[in-house]
This record gives C-alpha cells, sequence and structure tokens, in this order.
C-alpha cells in the first residue's frame, strides 16, 4: 500500500487566508481530505498574518461538515521548554517538560473551546512536534485517540493511541507506506501552491485515502523492525544534514 495524507498546519482566525482558501480550493477540486491543525488559542505574534476573521470557527465547522480532519494543535502555540519529548525533532515546546497539571489546564481549555462551536476532534497535533507521556495521560481525558505524529511506514497502536505516522513535509516518491507530508500554508508562495496541485493531479490515486478505514485496518498494529530500523536512520540523516549546513555556513564565513 502506498498513500499520502496531507496535513496543514497553524489554522488561526489570523491566517494567510488567501493561501489557505486556494490550497482548499485544490483539494475539493479533487477530493482530498486533509487533517487540519487549528490552534484553539492562538498567542504566538508570527501567526498574525491577516486580519482577525471572527467567522473563523465556522469555518472550522464547514471543514469539518466537509470531511476534513481536524485536529487540536496546542492550546495557545507558545514555546516555554527547551524540551523535545517523545519525538526528538525539536528542542523547544508548549508542552513537554511542563508540569502536567498546567498540562491538564492548557488541554482542558482547548478541548472546551472546540466543543463550544460544536467541533469535536479526534487528532492531536503538538506544536513542534514536541510531547510528552504526561500529555498522553491528559489527552485521555478528552476523546482524542490520534497521534498525527512519529516515524514509521505504517500507522501503529502504541501508549493506547492510534498513531498516523508524520514524515514528510514536503511530496518525495516513495515505493510503499503510508506518508503525511505536513505544509504550513502560512509559509507557501503561489508557486509552491502550484506545484502542490501539479503534484497531486500526478498521484490523485496516492492522495484519495479514508482515514477511517485506514484506522480500522492498522489499529491494532505494532511496530516492527523495520520500522525502528527507519526511525535510527531519520535521525541519523537528519544529523547528518544538520553537520552539512553548518559546514557549509563555516566555510562562507572564512572566505
Amino acid at each position: 500500500m502506498l498513500k499520502y495524507i496531507i496535513r496543514l498546519d497553524d489554522a488561526t482566525p489570523t491566517m494567510d487566508w488567501n493561501k489557505w482558501n486556494k490550497i482548499f480550493q485544490i483539494l475539493d477540486k479533487y477530493n482530498i481530505k486533509p487533517i487540519i491543525a487549528v490552534i484553539p488559542n492562538n498567542e504566538d505574534q508570527k501567526m498574525i498574518i491577516d486580519k482577525y476573521n471572527k467567522n473563523f470557527w465556522n469555518e472550522v465547522r464547514l471543514w469539518q461538515d466537509k470531511g476534513y480532519h481536524i485536529a487540536m494543535h496546542g492550546y495557545n502555540h507558545k514555546y516555554i521548554t527547551q524540551k523535545s519529548g517523545i519525538i526528538p525533532i525539536n528542542k523547544l515546546s508548549e508542552f513537554a517538560g511542563v508540569d502536567i497539571n498546567i498540562q491538564k489546564e492548557k488541554i482542558k481549555k482547548g478541548w472546551e473551546i472546540f466543543l463550544k462551536h460544536n467541533i469535536k476532534p479526534d487528532i492531536w497535533i503538538a506544536p513542534a512536534h514536541s510531547f510528552d507521556y504526561n500529555t498522553l495521560k491528559v489527552l485521555k481525558e478528552t476523546d482524542i485517540f490520534i497521534i498525527s505524529d512519529g516515524i514509521a511506514f505504517y500507522p501503529y497502536n502504541k501508549y493506547n493511541f492510534y498513531w498516523l505516522p508524520q514524515q514528510l513535509w514536503w511530496y518525495v516518491e516513495k515505493q510503499e507506506g503510508i506518508w503525511t507530508i505536513c505544509l504550513h500554508p502560512n509559509n507557501m508562495n503561489d508557486n509552491k501552491i502550484l506545484e502542490l496541485e501539479q503534484i497531486i493531479k500526478n498521484n490523485i490515486d496516492k492522495f484519495q485515502i479514508d482515514i477511517n478505514k485506514l484506522y480500522k485496518t492498522f489499529e491494532n498494529r505494532n511496530l516492527n523492525f523495520k520500522d525502528k530500523l527507519y526511525y535510527r536512520w531519520f535521525f541519523i540523516r537528519r544529523k547528518l544534514s544538520y553537520i552539512k549546513t553548518q559546514i557549509i555556513k563555516f566555510s562562507k564565513s572564512i572566505k
């Protein structure tokens, strides 16, 4: 099996609505149902791009009605620790290393905001991929049971959650697996958006995926040796890429 899931991060009332709407038009045109990472109470100044849309939550309900998958993207998207938590991708976090009672309060408030607007997310997406085991304990007090994160070839069950691996930030041709591509529409230019449409058009069968059916297929799957090997290679490759970047920067500085 080879399928790609589109994930769009950082939906807020002040997001770049022009870019987001262009992407929505493409996804609707090809009947693609993305995951939308919604920040329930944004306090991140970098996410204030457009004027405040007072109809934001009505829009989120419309996405939900269209079959888009709504995810809780943290609470306020403000990083308060330099911890990476379970997924060691970034050493900054809204949740990892934070006292469990503070995490509980933030997740409870975020959850209530969604419910207040008649929206019931079933997916968790941590800002910067960083959260810890206490985060999972607190999430058990909501109806969220899917984590959009992790490095593996296929979805799996771990810590009594269903994990949809998120391994890509742009399309890469693969031979097998379920690959979540995390996009940040606020940062995409028109050329990138056009390129996205062309990629989807050329690979339409790989992007049309029913996450609910996927869950039934993989809900009891455990990580295997191949997944664990890929996990190790993923982070080795990241380190090598970082070292290469630093060498290039150093070379330029001494010229």
